[in-house]
């Protein structure tokens, strides 16, 4: 199966390495918003991560991370939490990103020291889709 979908993303033109820093940091992205509270901490432990990914996007990596803020802020308003860590999941093929997505979101709820419930309930989901 991740062999067809890697097939199948090389045929579309789109770089499978791309789509799962993506998918990543839409992921963390989504930890930083779902508490509601968009602490300094967790921007700092964001772009000090960010800042670290080779980049090959058509956005640069700040700009994609103001748009990607937005559609997670949406999905938390609109009750979208699953659906978005689900479809993010589908984009992160190898067992090494599979872990790095749990590390760095349970890295990004714990920065400003606590965990939020709605951020457990998250990593929890997060885990079983791996």
């Amino acid at each position: 199966m991740n062999f067809e979908k890697l097939l199948n993303n090389f045929d579309m033109g789109i770089c499978v390495d791309q789509l799962q820093r993506e998918s990543l940091v839409d992921l963390v992205l989504l930890f930083v918003e779902i508490d509601g509270v968009v602490d300094d901490k967790e921007m700092e432990y964001t772009f000090e991560w960010v800042s670290s990914l080779v980049w090959n996007g058509n956005l640069t990596p700040i700009e994609y991370v103001k748009n990607i803020s937005l559609t997670a802020r949406d999905a938390i308003e609109t009750d979208r939490i699953e659906e978005f860590i689900r479809h993010r999941c589908k984009n992160i093929v190898d067992s090494p990103a599979k872990t790095l997505a749990i590390e760095l979101a349970k890295g990004v709820s714990m920065s400003d020291g606590h965990l939020d419930p709605k951020e457990a309930k998250a990593i929890e989901f997060l885990e079983s889709c791996f």
